[in-house]
């Protein structure tokens, strides 16, 4: 698979653990009460962040799933040997050739790939 098939198949996997738990976004009281995904009774409900919320009774599925789903997808970019394609990927989503700031990448994938890796992918697709 390519990166951006491996992409596409995470986001796919995002998308039914989103609706499984009930996932829902809202930025306004008006959306809130559109999209909200119904409770059980006594039930509240968690943030998501970014303006997501879903049921509080699913925080363990959302928590177990979205740990998969990363398991998953790191293990295909190691399997297909795309690491340093993933590493480009992100410099150019975060703007990192405009800035010269690779920091935002950096701490992106802490404990995933070292400064220096991420340094030479920047420096050898700068040059």
């Amino acid at each position: 698979m390519t990166l951006h098939e491996i992409r596409q198949a995470r986001e796919a996997r995002l998308s039914e653990l989103f609706k499984a738990t009930g996932l829902f976004f809202a930025f306004s009281n008006k959306q809130f009460e559109e999209n909200k995904t119904p409770l059980k009774e006594g039930e509240k409900y968690a943030v998501f962040g970014g303006g997501g919320y879903f049921p509080a009774s699913n925080k363990q599925k959302m928590t177990d799933g979205l740990e998969e789903i990363e398991k998953w997808h790191r293990s295909e970019i190691d399997a297909a040997g795309l690491q340093d394609e993933e590493i480009l990927y992100e410099l150019h989503n975060h703007e990192c050739f405009y800035t010269g700031d690779i920091e935002d990448v950096v701490e992106l994938f802490e404990g995933r790939y070292s400064r220096e890796r991420i340094v030479g992918v920047f420096r050898n697709k700068a040059s």
